[in-house]
């Protein structure tokens, strides 16, 4: 087992500033990132006008969304299992290539299951950029830069939550939605030129610290064999799993859960990770190592991320609670999320810098308990100013959950050749979490129909999620 990345040594290197080489790849890996954040919200303000062009019925359209989120837990394992036998290098300009195929088909779709399988490819490509981005930042910028690189890349996300809506909305309006997937190609071959020109050409390679040692029993640089039992059970479970969540009546979630369209589902992904687990046990070069997961850490960490996208979830329903409950316009509802997500693009990378400074876990844990009274303060508010100001602390508490800090437990927790896979893990926990609390949100307000009661609800919910990030937080290791 590798030691924590903070306590290996490290081969000379000029302490006061950062080769540009190491910029330039932080450009690559935030316009990467840029890409696959953008294209979870940029076409959701489309969706209308997508349905009405191509005939699809209200019932199927937000499938677009629905298969890209299917493909991109599917592809997070399948990316970054594939980076750690190929080279980081490798893969991540295979993913901006079918990102860029991708959006190129969406373009010139002209027929709904023609969009629907460029959604696919689209999130094929970007299932693999986030996580290997956090994964490049951890192997080649030096521990006390590496925060400070990976709240950069946190703020792209949070940036692309802002614009993602207002930009797919303009583009939209004012060009026609295709233009919504031909403004990506531009990106992608910035995205290219820059990663060519930045990333190490060694699969693997770690710049500034140690280099991957190989496995008992084999020579350096040696490709073992994909895991390909471990990466078809994994992602058949997680696909079953994913359309049970997705087919869920919020109405009435007890007897949908036994009803044919659901409990088949839950089944065939409980038999699915069942044999995922079998698998892994058998493989000789398992695609997810559970040695990894039986590590305290990287265990807390995926809590953790979990938790996070619990929260997270919440603000996908403030600007409901604003119109029903606060009689806010539809305007002044989109405000208010505005108020937590500039909120967390300003706060992450500070919070990045914190985290070189004060380590991990004081992090986590003062922004678990900043989220929850943001949380609590929606539950108490009852005009828009006081909803934007808890949206504010919420919004600060949640750069910490969603930020750096988790996926520094990763790269620090986790041997070499295993960290794009925890990276990996990070983004499919973090995904799970945004789904259940979702529906369990849902599940709140068809309790309580036309009543503050169910939001207030929703809010309480997201406090809690925040209260067991705190208890984890706590339980991690402190930083030596």
């Amino acid at each position: 087992m590798a030691e924590p990345l903070e306590r290996q040594p490290r081969a000379a290197a000029p302490e006061a500033a950062i080769p540009g080489t190491l910029w330039k790849l932080l450009a690559a890996l935030m316009t990467g990132t840029l890409l696959g954040a953008l294209d979870i919200s940029i076409v959701s303000p489309a969706l209308p006008v997508i349905a009405r062009e191509l005939h699809v019925g209200a019932r199927d359209i937000p499938w677009l969304v629905t298969v890209y989120l299917l493909v991109y837990i599917v592809a997070t394992p399948l990316m970054s299992a594939l980076s750690d036998r190929l080279g980081r290098r490798t893969v991540f300009l295979l993913d901006l290539l079918l990102f860029g195929c991708g959006s190129l088909m969406a373009a010139l779709a002209p027929s709904f299951a023609w969009l629907l399988s460029a959604r696919g490819i689209q999130a094929m490509g970007a299932g693999g950029i986030f996580p290997l981005a956090n994964t490049v930042i951890g192997e080649s910028f030096p521990p006390h830069r590496r925060g400070m690189a990976l709240g950069f890349v946190g703020m792209v996300w949070g940036a692309a939550a802002i614009i993602g809506p207002l930009l797919g909305g303009w583009i939209t309006q004012w060009l026609g939605y295709r233009f919504i997937f031909y403004f990506n190609l531009p990106l992608v071959a910035a995205a290219l030129w820059l990663a060519v020109g930045a990333m190490p050409r060694e699969p693997g390679r770690v710049e500034w610290h140690v280099r991957p040692e190989a496995p008992d029993g084999e020579s350096p640089g040696a490709r073992r064999p994909l895991d390909v039992p471990g990466l078809v059970t994994l992602g058949a479970g997680l696909a079953a799993l994913t359309f049970a969540l997705d087919r869920l009546n919020s109405r009435a979630l007890w007897s949908s859960l036994l009803s044919a369209s659901v409990w088949p589902w839950l089944l065939a992904a409980m038999v699915l990770l069942a044999a995922f687990a079998v698998a892994e046990r058998l493989s000789a070069a398992p695609v997810v190592d559970l040695r990894l997961l039986r590590q305290r850490q990287i265990s807390i960490a995926n809590g953790l991320s979990f938790t996070a996208g619990m929260a997270e979830a919440g603000l996908v329903f403030v600007p409901y609670y604003a119109v029903s409950v606060l009689g806010a316009s539809t305007g002044q509802s989109g405000t208010l999320v505005l108020a937590a997500a500039v909120t967390m693009f300003f706060c992450t990378e500070p919070v990045g810098r914190l985290l070189d400074v004060a380590g991990a876990r004081p992090v986590l844990a003062a922004g678990s308990l900043i989220t929850a009274l943001g949380a609590a303060g929606m539950v108490f508010a009852r005009s828009t100013a006081l909803a934007a100001a808890a949206l504010v602390v919420l919004g600060l508490g949640l750069s910490a959950l969603l930020g750096a800090p988790v996926r520094y437990i990763a790269i620090n927790a986790s041997p070499p050749d295993q960290r794009a896979v925890a990276q990996g893990l990070l983004s499919v926990f973090s995904t799970l979490g945004i789904m259940l609390g979702s529906t369990l949100a849902g599940a709140l307000l068809a309790s309580n129909p036309g009543s503050a009661r169910g939001f207030q609800g929703i809010y309480l919910l997201v406090s809690a999620a925040a209260g067991v990030s705190f208890v984890l937080a706590l339980a991690l290791k402190p930083a030596r």
